[in-house]
């Protein structure tokens, strides 16, 4: 059941499910895409939990009700039955895929398991995934084949958004950590890369990576979601003027706010803003919330201490309340109570559940340089969960209405009210929460961008030629790298 839940397109709006257990398959879908609506007439796509038990009349009849470039999902165990099926929906139908039903939750290659008609009848008594979509045209699959350099604490930019888009028609997808191998696919083959963080050490290291993706006929698309200026001040390193050359070294680049992509625009012409979005959002919770604050950052500098060590008056009115810090040792001590618990590093689900025992989320931004590019992540996060922010004005006041769908402390001696006020006002607490949750629900949702990011990849393979003429120009000796190898 949630194998086939991720595997279901988030760009339906009308979705037919059928199959046992309906009332599962509708919430999980709907955490996913809470637009969508489920209908029996005229759907734009069909979900079929048990291919083996639906007679091949039925199929036809669902597959005919289906609107203009609709989609059936449909799990079988039997790849003669599969063949039938594909036998029955004739030339009106274009196969998206058939493959074995493999999780993804980590790394994962939707090239290996695919199948050919052929081979369906060696497949048996495994579990198969077929996707086939009502379709005039016809062009050829996108591969999208994505490199996490970075993976740690950036699930919300890499894994997740992979195996959302897997799930997308026409685009097949492969996810993996660094060093990564090409997909064995044509130079002619559609296909995209996403290099998450690449860490190259000179323009030469990237003029001999580009010449051989140029070759293989790869478009290379960067992500990056932080400023450059404080990536190298994690590593301790000194940004120089040559370093922001490197952000034009691929064909285009997709980062996470408008800040950043203005920056990146100066190296890059070809630039995409995807903003941080919620990928499954729970029901809103039932009740009051339990009394305990939430506070998950690393590093976040001095200013993050000095507002935990405000919160006394707050400690003191309300004893009973647990501080819940993930990741920054520095507010942990600062915090004035013992009744506090201290997480090192979480897998960001194991986050999300923690974040959600408890009532308000603090995120303290210093306001220091560049740190206004930084995205509302964790304001998307706490808000999904029924959890209000109390957060600094930068960043999150462009995304906050405070006293509506959260607080903003202007000044450091504001946070101990702002948070004592949420504590002692349930009621309020829990209208500001819904409405954050509206908020996510209607606009923030990943599966608001998915058709968005589909679009664009195929828009750049369309501009194959133009992109790669102007990578050219940007990157020294790409044209002559590309000239020895002809």
């Amino acid at each position: 059941m949630s194998l086939l839940v991720g595997r279901t397109p988030l760009t339906v709006r009308r979705l037919a499910y059928v199959g046992s257990d309906a009332p599962a398959f509708e919430r999980g879908y709907a955490a996913r895409n809470p637009a969508a609506a489920f209908v029996s007439d005229t759907p734009d796509g069909v979900v079929i939990a048990d291919l083996d038990s639906l007679s091949l009349e039925d199929l036809k009849t669902h597959a005919e009700a289906l609107a203009p470039d609709g989609f059936v999902v449909a799990a079988s165990r039997f790849g003669i039955r599969v063949a039938e099926a594909l036998a029955v929906l004739g030339g009106d139908f274009r196969i998206d895929r058939v493959q074995f039903l493999i999780p993804g939750d980590d790394h994962f290659d939707d090239f290996a398991p695919r199948l050919a008609p052929a081979q369906l009848a060696q497949a048996e008594d495994r579990d198969l995934l077929l996707v086939v979509q009502k379709r005039v045209a016809e062009p050829a699959p996108l591969a999208v084949q994505i490199a996490a350099f970075a993976p740690r604490l950036m699930d919300i930019r890499t894994r997740l958004p992979a195996q959302a888009l897997r799930a997308e028609p026409q685009l097949i997808l492969a996810y993996g950590g660094a060093p990564f191998t090409f997909l064995p696919l044509s130079p002619e083959s559609p296909k995209i890369l996403v290099l998450q963080r690449p860490l190259l050490p000179s323009a030469n290291a990237w003029c001999v990576a580009m010449a051989d993706a140029v070759r293989r006929g790869w478009l290379v698309v960067m992500e990056i979601d932080d400023h450059p200026a404080m990536i190298a001040a994690v590593g301790g390193r000194k940004l120089t003027p040559d370093a922001w050359l490197t952000y034009g070294f691929s064909h285009a680049l997709q980062t996470s706010t408008e800040r950043l992509g203005r920056a990146f625009s100066k190296y890059n012409p070809v630039v995409k803003v995807f903003p941080n979005a919620v990928f499954e959002l729970p029901p809103f919770p039932a009740g009051p919330a339990p009394r305990r604050v939430f506070y998950g950052a690393l590093s976040r500098g001095r200013f993050a201490a000095r507002v935990a060590a405000s919160l006394a008056p707050v400690t003191e009115e309300f004893p009973e309340v647990e501080y819940v810090v993930v990741g920054d040792r520095a507010v942990f001590d600062a915090l004035p109570t013992a009744n506090k618990s201290f997480h090192d590093y979480l897998p960001y689900e194991a986050y999300l559940d923690l974040m959600a025992t408890c009532a308000v989320s603090l995120s303290p931004v210093e306001g220091r340089l560049y740190e206004d590019t930084k995205s509302d992540a964790k304001f998307l996060d706490a808000a999904a969960r029924g959890v209000v922010t109390l957060a600094s004005p930068t960043i999150y006041a462009e995304t906050i209405i405070h006293g509506q769908t959260g607080l903003i402390a202007q000044r450091l001696k504001d946070w101990a009210p702002l948070l004592a006020g949420a504590l002692r006002d349930e009621p309020a607490r829990q209208v500001m929460a819904r409405r954050a949750w509206d908020e996510v629900r209607d606009n923030r949702m990943f599966a608001h961008q998915a058709a968005d990011r589909s679009a664009w990849y195929r828009e750049l393979w369309d501009r194959r030629e133009e992109l790669n003429a102007g990578l050219i120009t940007r990157l020294p000796g790409l044209a002559e790298a590309l000239a020895c190898n002809d």
